[in-house]
């Protein structure tokens, strides 16, 4: 049963890396399904069960509850689930990885499952970027336009870079440090080439800089582990290290400027015009909206619409930076547990270390060690990630961060169950069984519960992408017959019925349709009453209903969510143009034009432009009454 146990373990290590990393809530929920019932049958079945290191465990448990904690309180429940599963996950695989896998071989197994599989993501990766289009192998996954960029199974380039820095370290340590056989070290090394290979592909400059951060790392590292054991070889390593960077580094950029696709990105590593900063910028204003406690899990949702620079029309759903995103969402408090679980752990592993040299490897004697080659691969991987995730948002991908626990769970317990347990600080074994039975338990339960209703969503999601609208409405009424409280199911219902409206029988039937769609579209926001799409929708709704005094206060309200998208002037100028209202439409699609949308607004404007060429349209415009819009954004408008 140990081993069933441990095969689950890693199943949903591997699973919810092969389905997109986790990103939507029902690819990640089954593998949190595998992952308490891989920890109910661990504790049942492993008798032995090491103690929890003191400080590591409190830092990480301190960290889990304010993430929970805030979670529940957040002020919209659902944005708030894929972080509360998340931190679940993570503390499951922390607490069996501290108390369970503490062995070396399993340790060790564990990072061979993970490697081949990376390789997989390798070869998948490969394929996008000799096609260039976007190839996903999973069928019915579409990935956003990242042409050549290698993304593996994710659907995110930078997503898969952040895995296979952190990867390509752990396998540097054992071709390094590991207690092999020769050709085993050899794969490792190879295995480590590969995944740095495969980074080059994805195309990720956060990827590019936080690698040699990490290998950096890992030099410092082996250098000191050096200087303990072999002291009289130091400098003659030190000058092999050298070497060996200035091949490592020059090869990797000969290789990558073999392809004029890659080279363009290494030249853009440096990109003054890039967005990131002006997200971070959104992140502080909205961090002193509640700087001690933050605003909750998933507000930077909407505050990174409400606070958007209106050069950034790209949907800002995280801040690509993973401090500030904790810092606005979970406050000081968060930022400094988060500062406190991180020292901790890489006290105790440096605290390994010592212990590893001292025990393990005698002075003047070239003796290799496997708990080194783990813990200096993490310690270079967690670098890697801490450097990285200044510019991405590795921590919100599901897959990235159970990896990651398992990476702070080998700093937690360096030397495994070879420790001698009376030299550090421990609690009881007894309770924290039972705190992971319950942690368990809870995941188990709320993967059960939620993953219908995620299940019949998607499929809706999908439905509608694919124009299948009648099918979208079964879908979606399904899921909320499972769901009561996901504002996107209603927000589905609400987009079938209005496009169902084309295909009517009679007049009748479509305004029965957009009623319905305006319901839902309410219900939808009085569960997310911030959300842009949402409003908007509801908004177009009411105005083909002819209720315009209802859409203005709609976008109203949009004014002061998202007052500088472009698709809310856009939608604006139709909402008057409907009126008849031709100059207020006319100054709404020019704002639209100004801010970067074009679609809408271009169409808009050419219409207006037809109808001022046409005498008879002229006229009634002349008769129009004046402007006498309140809008946000006028300083907008274009130069004459």
């Amino acid at each position: 049963m140990r081993y069933v146990s441990f095969a689950l373990f890693a199943l949903a290590l591997i699973g919810i890396q092969v389905l997109i990393g986790g990103t939507r809530l029902v690819f990640a929920l089954p593998a949190y399904f595998l992952l308490a019932g891989g920890a109910l049958l661990t504790v049942l079945t492993v008798r032995k069960t090491a103690r929890p290191p003191f400080f590591c465990a409190v830092a990480t448990l301190l960290l889990a509850g304010w993430v929970i904690g805030r979670g529940l309180s957040s002020p919209v429940e659902y944005l708030a689930r894929p972080d509360l599963l998340m931190i679940l996950g993570a503390v499951i695989v922390y607490l069996l990885t501290v108390m369970y896998w503490t062995g070396t071989r399993m340790r060790l197994a564990s990072l061979v499952v993970l490697l081949v599989f990376a390789l997989i993501h390798i070869a998948v990766g490969a394929i996008q970027f000799k096609r260039a289009d976007n190839f996903m192998l999973l069928p019915g996954i579409i990935r956003p336009p990242y042409e050549w960029r290698a993304s593996g199974f994710y659907i995110c380039p930078n997503h898969l870079a952040g895995l296979l820095e952190m990867m390509a370290m752990l396998a540097l340590g054992q071709a390094f440090w590991g207690n092999h056989r020769p050709r085993t070290r050899v794969l490792a090394g190879y295995s480590a080439l590969m995944c740095l290979a495969g980074l080059a592909l994805t195309g990720s400059r956060g990827g590019y800089l936080s690698v040699v951060f990490g290998l950096g790392a890992f030099a410092v590292f082996s250098l000191w582990a050096v200087q303990m054991t072999r002291r009289g070889s130091f400098w003659l390593v030190f000058a092999g290290v050298l070497v060996g960077a200035v091949v490592v580094l020059g090869g990797g950029v000969f290789f990558m400027s073999q392809s004029e696709t890659i080279r363009e990105r290494l030249l853009q590593v440096y990109d003054p015009g890039n967005m990131r900063p002006l997200m971070w910028k959104a992140a502080l204003t909205q961090y002193h909206l509640a700087p001690v406690a933050g605003t909750g899990s998933g507000t930077y949702l909407f505050y990174g619409r409400q606070f958007r620079s209106y050069t950034l029309q790209s949907d800002p759903m995280h801040v690509h930076n993973d401090y500030l995103e904790l810092l606005a969402e979970y406050g000081v408090i968060g930022a400094i547990l988060c500062g406190i679980f991180v020292l901790a752990h890489l006290v105790s592993g440096m605290a390994g270390l010592r212990n590893i040299v001292r025990d393990q490897l005698r002075p003047g004697v070239p003796q290799l060690s496997n708990d080194l080659a783990l813990v200096v691969g993490a310690f270079a991987a967690i670098a890697a990630l801490l450097l990285h995730s200044v510019v991405d948002f590795n921590m919100h991908i599901p897959a990235n961060v159970l990896f990651v626990a398992f990476l702070f769970g080998l700093l937690g317990r360096p030397l495994g169950d070879e420790e001698t347990e009376s030299t550090r600080p421990y609690l009881p074994a007894g309770w924290w069984r039972w705190l992971t039975v319950a942690l368990a338990v809870v995941l188990l339960g709320l993967s059960i519960r939620l993953f219908p209703a995620e299940f019949f969503a998607e499929k809706a999601r999908v439905a509608l992408r694919d124009d299948r609208n009648a099918d979208a409405l079964a879908l979606a009424r399904r899921g909320v017959a499972w769901e009561k409280k996901n504002p996107f199911l209603y927000g589905y219902l609400g987009e079938a019925e209005h496009f169902l409206t084309l295909s009517a029988a009679d007049e009748a039937t479509a305004r029965m349709l957009e009623e319905d769609a305006a319901t839902d579209y309410g219900l939808a926001l009085k569960l997310f009453p911030r959300d842009t799409g949402l409003l908007l929708k509801q908004a177009q709704v009411l105005d083909l209903l002819g209720d315009f005094a209802a859409a203005e206060e709609v976008f109203q309200r949009l004014f002061v969510v998202d007052p500088m998208f472009g698709n809310v002037y856009a939608y604006y100028g139709l909402h008057w143009q409907l009126q008849k209202r031709i100059k207020e439409a006319e100054l709404c699609f020019r704002i639209a034009r100004r801010l970067g949308e074009t679609d809408i607004s271009g169409k808009g404007l050419q219409n207006i432009e037809r109808l001022k060429a046409d005498p008879i349209a002229q006229s009634v415009i002349s008769q129009s009454p004046g402007i006498s819009l309140n809008l946000p954004a006028e300083y907008l408008l274009l130069e004459p």
